[in-house]
């Protein structure tokens, strides 16, 4: 399997290596699905933070926004595992 982080820093070398070999890669879906990976996994570590800071003042008129943020957050696990699945799926192919 490719490091996604080499394909990420140096796309244009590994489409060339692809080529090379005769392998039709989507390299823009690659990155793309990197991008959203790494964009779902920056928002749900934001919101933890945000849980985490309601949770410390033990407010509790804060706690159905703490529930929200709880739903939320399982959205982007949920999200975020798909897409690494793909990833993972295509990155292995190669």
């Amino acid at each position: 399997m490719h490091n996604i982080k080499d394909i990420r820093q140096n796309p244009n070398q590994f489409k060339k290596d692809f080529n090379n070999r005769f392998i039709d890669v989507d390299l823009e879906k690659i990155l793309s699905l990197d991008e959203k990976n790494r964009k779902l996994i920056q928002e749900k570590e934001a919101l933890e933070k945000e849980k985490k800071d309601i949770s410390k003042t033990k407010d509790p008129t804060l706690f159905e926004k703490s529930k929200k943020i709880s739903e939320q957050i399982s959205k982007y696990i949920n999200e975020q595992s798909s897409i690494k699945i793909q990833l993972d799926d295509i990155l292995n192919s190669l």
